[in-house]
């Protein structure tokens, strides 16, 4: 691994949860020497990726971060173009309906609306990775891409979310042959407790999965009628998502997708 990516993957580190880490507590969650962190570090400081809280001296993100998604998202305006779909399809199921995009350890949402006015909600937090093995989004994500990518993933520890966590290789390749076969992936209570998901891909022009439409509900709302609702929903979303970034569905996913909607 290259000096550059060791010092970038102290960025994965912060969370909404866990907004400012220390130098020792680096240190801790790191395994690295002193010395090495704070050079680290301090690059990413000097670059203006991150900052230091004057009072405490912890680092969190900086301003070039902002910057940075600016950037992104008016030369690649991918979550303007998401938002319309998102929500749509919340608006019709009245359930959590979210975005998400691939990183090294899993998908990162980029945008989320839950609609519903139920007294039973599943929480979000956007700024969470989600884990490819134990998400829908994960599962959609690996079932339709290249072997590297999904090898790569699965040569990572797998963590125990809940007790319905598949970890074995085995059962997670299960899972993605699943939804290979039908086109659209789903877990049950893998990664919270109570809370089921389905989701699909969308495509990017050259046939390759760019992202994940994902639509999470409370395991005890969930039935056949609601199921098959959010199914037709995210496969005509995954459609027309990837039509409007000029990407091309493979024939085999068209197909199934196709054969779903006409059901």
């Amino acid at each position: 691994m290259s000096t550059i990516e060791k010092a970038l993957g102290l960025l994965e580190h912060f969370s909404a949860a866990h907004p400012e880490i220390g130098l020792s507590e680096f240190r801790t969650l790191t395994g690295v020497d002193k010395g090495t962190l704070h050079r680290h570090l301090t690059a990413l400081r000097n670059c203006g990726v991150l900052e230091q809280n004057h009072s405490t001296r912890a680092y969190r993100l900086g301003p070039a971060v902002i910057r940075l998604a600016i950037v992104r998202e008016k030369t690649v305006p991918l979550a303007k173009t998401v938002k319309s779909h998102i929500d749509r399809i919340s608006d019709r199921v009245q359930e959590l309906t979210h975005a998400a995009l691939p990183e090294k350890k899993g998908m990162t949402s980029i945008y989320a609306k839950d609609a519903g006015s139920h007294g039973t909600r599943v929480s979000f937090d956007e700024a969470e990775i989600l884990p490819f093995h134990a998400t829908s989004s994960g599962i959609a994500m690996l079932a339709f891409s290249n072997e590297e990518f999904v090898q790569s993933v699965l040569s990572q520890h797998l963590e125990s979310y809940t007790a319905a966590t598949a970890t074995d290789i085995s059962d997670v390749e299960k899972l993605i042959a699943k939804a290979r076969s039908s086109g659209i992936a789903s877990v049950d209570q893998s990664y919270e407790a109570e809370v089921v998901s389905y989701a699909v891909p969308f495509f990017g022009p050259g046939g390759d999965a760019m992202g994940t439409i994902a639509i999470a509900t409370p395991a005890s709302r969930m039935d056949a009628a609601l199921a098959d609702k959010c199914i037709n929903e995210l496969v005509a979303a995954g459609q027309n998502l990837s039509h409007d970034l000029s990407g091309q569905t493979p024939p085999s996913i068209a197909a199934i997708w196709a054969k779903r909607l006409e059901n």
